[in-house]
This record gives C-alpha cells, sequence and structure tokens, in this order.
C-alpha cells in the first residue's frame, strides 16, 4: 500500500504512542523501522540497574517532590555529584548510517542546572538548563539531542549526564526515550527489561569510581564518559604536535602515537639553481651547473692535496633515527674518481659512470646527524684534484622520530594542565621510534624524564592544595639523580610538604622499579605509602604550599627525576577512608603488586 500522508500524522492515529486501536487502524509496512517507537528500556524507570548503569549519583524512584507532566509521581530524582562524568546510561544495538534523536523531560525544584544528554560511543553531547517548570522546548517541551551513526551497526551508549562544569544539584527526569528520526516523536513508554539491558561498559575508568578528584595525569582514560586526551605530543622531526587520546580500551591510543610520531617527514629537499646547500670539504662547490643534458646541479670539485674529500649536509638526521635518503649522481669517466662513498649508517658504493644514476637508500639508521658524499677511486679515498662528481634530487625522509610530551592533560575536567613549552626540557613517550614502556607484568605506555632537565609544570594546583587535606597517588619507575636520596622522595612533585619540610627529612628506602607512592596528609598527619605499605609519618599542622607552582619531575634546581611516570592523581580533599580503594584501582590497572 502506497503512503502519501505525513509520518507523524499516520503514527499518531495508528498503534504509536498508547497503542490505541480504531476502525481504520493500518499497520504501514513501509513504515522507517523505529519511527515513532521508544528503543531505550525502563523510561520512567531510571533506577532501575538493570537498565540503568549509575556512577557517581544517586537516584531516587517515584519522587512525590515533583509530579510528572502526566501529572503521576512517577518522576526520578537524579542527584549528580560535582563530577562531570556524574551520570546514568545505557547502551542500545542502533543501525548504521541513522539519525536517532535522544529526548528526556526535566525539571529542578528552584533555580537552574545544567545537564547533558550524550552519546557516549560518538563523543558526542548537548548541554541543556533544567529550569523549574518540565520543558522549555518550544516544540513538544521536551529536551532532544540528534545524532547520527556511522558505518558499522553497533551497540552505543547514551548517558543523562552531569554539566560539563560539574557541580552537585538534583534534577528530576522523567520520560527518557530514543527515536528513528532527526526530531523527537510522541513520547512512548516503556519498561524495564527482563533481562537487563545496561550490561556494564567496555571501559570503566578511574573516574567512573571515584569523584572528587582535583586533578588527574594519566597515559589511562579517566572515564569513558567523556571524549578526552592523554597528552600533547611533539614529533622531533618537525616539531609538529597533536594531542593523543585512548582507544576503545581505555588504554593511551598507541596506533594514533605512533602513526603521528612516525609520520615520514620530507627534513631536506634539495634545490641547486641557485644555492649550494652542501659544504665542501678539501673541495670547492659549485651550484646551478650542467652535465649529461641536466640542468641545475651540483658540482663538487676535488682540491687541497688531501684524500679526504666529501660534499656534506651537517645536522640533518639525529642519530638513531631511521631515514630514508635518495639522491642522482653523475661521474665523469676518464678521472681517478669513478665512485662515490655515501654514508649514513653504513658505506654504500655507487659507481656508474658517464650517466644520472637514482640511488635509493632505505631505512638507514643513522649514526651520525651529518649526510656525507665522499670521493672515492673504488678503495679508498682518493687524492684527485681537479676531479670532478655531480649531485642533484637530494631528498631526506626521517621515518621515526622522538615524541615529546609538551602537555600532560588534566582529565579531571578542572583545567590544571601540566605543560612544558621549552623542548629540551620536554620528557619522552617515543623514543627512536618506539613507545616507551613500563610494568613487569603489564607492560604500559610511560613518560621517561631524562634527569638532567625535564619536568613540567601545573601552576594551578598550588591554590587548591594549599592548607587542605590531600592525597597524591603516583605510578613511577625512576632512578635518582642530584641532592641527597635518602632525604628526597624521588617522585619530585615539588611543593613544600614534600620537597623541603618535615618528611622529606626522614630516612626511608625508596622503592625500586614501578611503585605505587601515596602522599596523605590528614590533618596533622602527614604519611608516605609505597605499594600500599606505610614507609613514613610525621606530624604537624597544615601544609602551606609556598611555591608558586607545582612541579612534575623537578626539586629546585638540583634534583631531577631520571625516570619514567605513568600516573599522578591528586585529591584536594580528606580521602583516608578511601586511599585502599583507590590504590587498589591503580594497582588493578598497572598490575604493580600483582
Amino acid at each position: 500500500m502506497a503512503n502519501s500522508n505525513n509520518w507523524g500524522e499516520i503514527y499518531k492515529s495508528t498503534w504509536w504512542g498508547d497503542k490505541a486501536w480504531s476502525a481504520n487502524t493500518l499497520f504501514i509496512d513501509s513504515a522507517p523501522p523505529g519511527f515513532g517507537l521508544n528503543l531505550l528500556k525502563a523510561s520512567e524507570d531510571m533506577n532501575i540497574t538493570r537498565d540503568w548503569s549509575q556512577f557517581l549519583i544517586s537516584v531516587a524512584a517515584n519522587s512525590t517532590d515533583e509530579a510528572a507532566p502526566n501529572a503521576t509521581d512517577t518522576a526520578e530524582k537524579l542527584t549528580f555529584t560535582d563530577a562531570p562524568q556524574s551520570r546514568i546510561q545505557q547502551q542500545i544495538a542502533l543501525e548504521a548510517n541513522t539519525t536517532y534523536t535522544f529526548s528526556v523531560y526535566a525539571k529542578v525544584r528552584t533555580g537552574t542546572k545544567n545537564f547533558r544528554l550524550r552519546n557516549v560511543t560518538l563523543g558526542q553531547a548537548q548541554q541543556f538548563t533544567a529550569d523549574t517548570s518540565w520543558g522549555l522546548n518550544p516544540d513538544d517541551g521536551r529536551y532532544s539531542f540528534s545524532f547520527t551513526t556511522g558505518a558499522t551497526a553497533i551497540t552505543h551508549t547514551l548517558s543523562i549526564q552531569n554539566a560539563a562544569a560539574a557541580g552537585t544539584g538534583e534534577v528530576f527526569f522523567w520520560g527518557a526515550m530514543l527515536n528513528e528520526g532527526a526530531t523527537a516523536g510522541d513520547y512512548v513508554k516503556t519498561d524495564a527489561s527482563v533481562g537487563g539491558s545496561a550490561p556494564a561498559p567496555a571501559y570503566s575508568g578511574f573516574g567512573d569510581a571515584f569523584g572528587g578528584v582535583t586533578a588527574y595525569y594519566s597515559l589511562r582514560q579517566f572515564t569513558e564518559a567523556e571524549t578526552l586526551n592523554a597528552i600533547r605530543v611533539r614529533r622531533s622531526s618537525d616539531d609538529t604536535e597533536q594531542d593523543i587520546g585512548f582507544d576503545a580500551n581505555g588504554d593511551l591510543d598507541s596506533t594514533a602515537l605512533l602513526a603521528f610520531v612516525n609520520e615520514d617527514v620530507d627534513v631536506y629537499t634539495s634545490d641547486f639553481s641557485s644555492t649550494e646547500d652542501l659544504s665542501a670539504g678539501n673541495g670547492t662547490g659549485a651550484a646551478a651547473q650542467s652535465v649529461g643534458g641536466v640542468n641545475d646541479a651540483y658540482k663538487f670539485t676535488l682540491s687541497g692535496g688531501s684524500t679526504f674529500h666529501l660534499a656534506s649536509l651537517p645536522s640533518v638526521m639525529p642519530v638513531g633515527q631511521v631515514f630514508n635518503v635518495s639522491y642522482e649522481y653523475y661521474i665523469p669517466s676518464g678521472q681517478t674518481v669513478n665512485e662515490i662513498k655515501f654514508i649514513d649508517s653504513g658505506l654504500s658504493s655507487q659507481s656508474t659512470l658517464d650517466q644520472w644514476v637514482t640511488v635509493n637508500e632505505i631505512n638507514k639508521t643513522s649514526t651520525r646527524a651529518s649526510l656525507r658524499f665522499f670521493a672515492s677511486d673504488g678503495t679508498t679515498t682518493v687524492d684527485a684534484d681537479d676531479d670532478v662528481f655531480y649531485l642533484k634530487n637530494i631528498v631526506v625522509t626521517q621515518t621515526t622520530a622522538d615524541g615529546a610530551v609538551t602537555t600532560w592533560y588534566d582529565q579531571s575536567g578542572n583545567g590544571n594542565h601540566a605543560t612544558n613549552s621549552t623542548a629540551s626540557e620536554q620528557p619522552l613517550i617515543v623514543e627512536g621510534g618506539d613507545i616507551i614502556y613500563e610494568g613487569a607484568t603489564i607492560s604500559r605506555p610511560a613518560i621517561e624524564f631524562d634527569g638532567v632537565d625535564d619536568y613540567f609544570t601545573a601552576s594551578n594546583l598550588i591554590t587548591e592544595l594549599d592548607n587542605t587535606d590531600f592525597l597524591i597517588s603516583v605510578v613511577s619507575a625512576d632512578e635518582f639523580s642530584g641532592g641527597s636520596e635518602a632525604s628526597v622522595p624521588r617522585l619530585y612533585l615539588r611543593h613544600r610538604a614534600w620537597s623541603y619540610n618535615t618528611l622529606d627529612t626522614m630516612t626511608w628506602s625508596p622503592l625500586t622499579g614501578q611503585s605505587l607512592i601515596s602522599f596523605q596528609v590528614d590533618g596533622a598527619t602527614q604519611e608516605v605509602f609505597g605499594n600500599g605499605t606505610s614507609v613514613a609519618t610525621a606530624s604537624e599542622a597544615q601544609v602551606d604550599f609556598t611555591p608558586t607552582d607545582f612541579l612534575i619531575g623537578r626539586y629546585a634546581s638540583t634534583g631531577w627525576m631520571d625516570g619514567t611516570l605513568q600516573e599522578i592523581i591528586i585529591f584536594a580533599s580528606d580521602q583516608s577512608a578511601n586511599r585502599t580503594g583507590i590504590e587498589g584501582n591503580i594497582d588493578n590497572y598497572f598490575r604493580i603488586t600483582s
């Protein structure tokens, strides 16, 4: 049966909505799948955890505080904690390349409260402001957020979530719905499932279990509920920078990291039409020369009565990196010089005469920074003044590089990012084209400090930590450089309590290898824990943070961290009751003690 009517009018007059039948009701087989249906479960029962997973939030069922839009007591009161990842969520299998609309009614008792509707899987969200009425949307009184799925049919996670700026507060919600189409259809109530529709997410981060984090620096994802980056990386080949995030498992996206750092970069392309570029050793160089039917070549003429003649390009190939080098050469016959020896990681000989020859040196690991072309007679360097050879079209491509961390992002949402804009002081995450790993049981990416001058500054942290109880937990593997090993905790998180107050005069043996070290201030008690065991304590008044900056990897001007960091979690609040659970969560991921 062909249909020429508006779909909205059809579903309103047929079995959609309250599913009432009438004499002229028909099922239309050509209706878009899911149109007018609510694909969510438990649309008015958001407290049911088999359908709605809960993270850092409390849900009061059938709240009598506020009547629902249909005048019943079926509205749910969600109380958000002060964390942007505070939420409830549900998983739904969705079709590919399809637009859906996620909608809900919301209101607050007084004032306003921001919240988000989010497709966690796509990393897309829209923020709304709930006020004291059940809707601001002029179309249907609901808050709605539309999205389009990707090219593959997969399960998507949808959340009703706290605002991006977090903050505590309660919001009344009713009538959660997901329907196919770019707008919200008429609301359809759904019951709770029997077997459950909200299984545990593929990845549950630290932030999904613990709220109130002041700063979170880590190479694992804080929460699945936010689209976050771990670090910003500068590749050494051309100083280009890029943010690096996480894979589907919440691990650092090593694939994206290596693809970026080891992207082929043209570090040198010759142009001998007007400039010589190459340095001449025991010889003279001249650009814009013609030979063998080719113009704009570089001509090297031997001189000086030496046996050591070379054209070189200095400081183009960092030692230990991998390069591809291509070039063309021409050697006239009838002279002593009959060969070019190309040197980077080894000796390559090229000896064809009287014609232009193209050479491709692939995957050469450099042992020196300069690119060098030697004149030779085939066996050794040669003393043959006034002999010549020609070069053109030299291209040097760097295929591996170092990846230096310019920013270690604070994933907590508080903006306490740790940074260093000076290239020589930036620790590495990729060295010589390979990611740096740490861990005896499970190898995880790590940021490596050189023990000389690498460090980060997190300027905002001091004001948040000053004169408060706090907990700082760090996953570290390091060696000592500078100062007194017995008196300075080797994590080098500079602040008064840890760097030069009472605690650092106590004698304790720093842990070797990969360690989980926590520093806790609880009232007048300061205590250090190594892999869950107390290793040092002290008593004094609340800590006064006098430095203007919080330094990571550096102790004053004499002590520098020589080793790796994988995670730093900072709470500007008393977490003594939670420390064991916090450390257990960390250890479960990094497997330090198990």
